[in-house]
């Protein structure tokens, strides 16, 4: 029985090679999905989180009659809540998380 050939072993004649081919699996449209996926739940998050801080301050005002004072409160932390949330999201990103 022969050999095998080496090209079979040697990835430089045909200009490909098993990283390059993971490197280009995480390119391309599904890298992008991906990425849109994720922008989007940053996006939900956020969303999420300042309402629940808003509901959340309109619920204590009404239990405490406070009328703004609770709202304002807890859309106030919401939105801080959103920014830091969205900014560590984003960074984790970034770094390839």
């Amino acid at each position: 029985m022969p050999d095998e050939p080496e090209s079979l072993n040697n990835d430089s004649e045909n200009g490909s090679s098993s990283r390059g081919s993971t490197e280009r699996a995480k390119s391309g449209w599904p890298a992008t999905i991906v990425l849109l996926g994720r922008v989007g739940g940053i996006g939900w998050f956020v969303g999420i989180a300042i309402a629940l801080g808003a509901y959340g301050g309109y619920w204590l005002d009404r239990q405490f009659d406070t009328a703004p004072v609770l709202t304002l409160l807890g859309l106030v932390l919401g939105v801080l809540t959103a920014f830091v949330g969205m900014i560590r999201l984003l960074s984790a990103i970034r770094r390839g998380r």
